[in-house]
């Protein structure tokens, strides 16, 4: 990777790191928002999860990066880059969810304000732009490394794991209500249903983001 590229992305993940940190922050120190949450509640969210991810996933870049900054020639390892498309397919996939089924849904109930107040204060960065710029900077800055379609598969480990954990916490143990109408009002038999659609949601993310970069560098002349 170019020295350029390199600052570009380096730049980046400074800036989503900041973002998730002061958001999560916020959430100790000022009044519910869309999330509906404060304080440690804003962890059983997968919006919050999934930008943590991403932050750990720039925090390791970070490192890796100002080292490669120092010492030209130095490669990434391999897990490193593993570990960022898992945490760019997780908030892409807040994003989406948010975007094209959670803003639109409240929209219709209370119209464009509904919306909109999904993309206020904190939730700006979480719901919005951390994750446009995780997904710019894996599509533009990643480097020049090939990524299978292994990989696509690792990345439903997230919505996975979580998923399994707010099916039982909701429909089994019940001490947390469906945010995300996993049950369609109450229909447990249908979570199993919801949850597939989840993973097959998440892996076509996955395969899009991980095609769209290799056509991108292809046409940079970069990919190996």
């Amino acid at each position: 990777m170019k020295k350029k590229e390199l600052v570009t992305d380096l730049v980046f993940h400074i800036l989503i790191v900041l973002s998730t940190v002061i958001a999560v922050v916020l959430f100790f120190y000022s009044g519910p928002d869309a999330l509906g949450s404060t304080g440690v509640g804003c962890f059983k969210y997968f919006t919050t999860d999934s930008n943590v991810l991403m932050a750990l996933a720039s925090l390791v870049y970070i490192f890796f990066e100002t080292g490669m900054l120092r010492e030209p020639g130095k490669k990434m390892p391999g897990w490193v880059l593993t570990l960022r498309f898992a945490g760019t397919v997780s908030v892409a996939v807040t994003l989406l969810t948010v975007v094209f089924f959670l803003a639109p849904v409240s929209c219709m109930q209370g119209g464009l304000r509904n919306f909109l107040f999904f993309f206020e204060g904190n939730t700006f960065a979480l719901h919005l732009s951390t994750p446009l710029l995780a997904i710019v900077s894996f599509l533009f800055f990643s480097g020049k490394e090939k990524i299978s379609f292994a990989k696509s598969l690792w990345n439903l480990t997230p919505t996975v794991v979580y998923s399994v954990v707010y099916l039982i916490l909701v429909v089994f143990v019940k001490i947390w209500y469906d945010w995300y109408g996993f049950t369609f009002g109450g229909h447990n038999e249908l979570a199993p249903v919801s949850m597939l659609a989840m993973y097959l949601v998440t892996l076509g993310i996955s395969e899009a983001l991980r095609r769209i970069r290799a056509r991108i560098a292809k046409k940079k002349g970069k990919l190996k």
